[in-house]
């Protein structure tokens, strides 16, 4: 599992060093590098947690993926089982409220598009989970429904936070006639782009 875990990061790493070249040719300043550096560390963190670990093993000729397709059903029974899907659901929706924040940064979501941005988000975390399950012959992970809204929530509430951040921002900057410089510049550009 180390090992698996340490390829994923060399992996990760490499690859970002080769997506900032590009960025780089194509002439990105300095602070969308900054952003898009965190952003991508968010979203390997993100995959280690969705994909990792997952068990390498023989595979089980009997196998039934472990799927539920009926939204707000938890199958709460016991207080134990209900404390746990308590935690589900907030982790879930943490998850993604980092997702829903920063990916303005680095790309133009228009605000009418956000929605649908957030069920893909969920949705691709389960796909995820349902090809390595299908590829090891193992439940794996329950892929559930409830996991894409509960991600697609976090998006929506991350993309809200965002929105509250750049009217506050705006609202001070020019408040106090504040000057913009170096990656307080592109915040503010960002902000902007949002408000129109």
């Amino acid at each position: 599992m180390v090992f698996v875990t340490n390829t994923y990061l060399l992996s990760g790493v490499v690859v970002l060093a080769i997506t900032l070249i590009v960025l780089w040719r194509q002439q990105k300043g300095f602070a969308y590098f900054f952003f898009f550096s965190v952003f991508w560390i968010y979203m390997m963190s993100v995959i280690s947690v969705v994909a990792f670990p997952f068990p390498i093993g023989i595979p089980n000729p009997n196998f039934k993926p472990n799927i539920n397709l009926i939204p707000l059903n938890f199958g709460v029974g016991d207080c134990g089982f209900l404390i746990l899907c308590i935690r589900n659901i907030y982790e879930n929706i943490l998850l993604t409220i980092p997702f829903g924040f920063g990916i303005s940064f680095i790309a133009h979501i228009k605000p009418r598009n956000i929605f649908w941005l957030a069920f893909a988000v969920g949705f691709t975390f389960e796909l995820i989970q349902l090809i390595i399950s299908l590829a090891v012959r193992s439940p794996f992970r329950v892929v559930d429904i409830n996991d894409v809204i509960l991600n697609a929530a976090g998006v929506l509430l991350g993309y809200g936070l965002f929105k509250i951040f750049g009217a506050t921002y705006s609202f001070i900057t020019r408040l106090f006639t504040i000057q913009h410089r170096y990656v307080f510049a592109y915040v503010y550009e960002v902000v902007c782009q949002h408000e129109r």
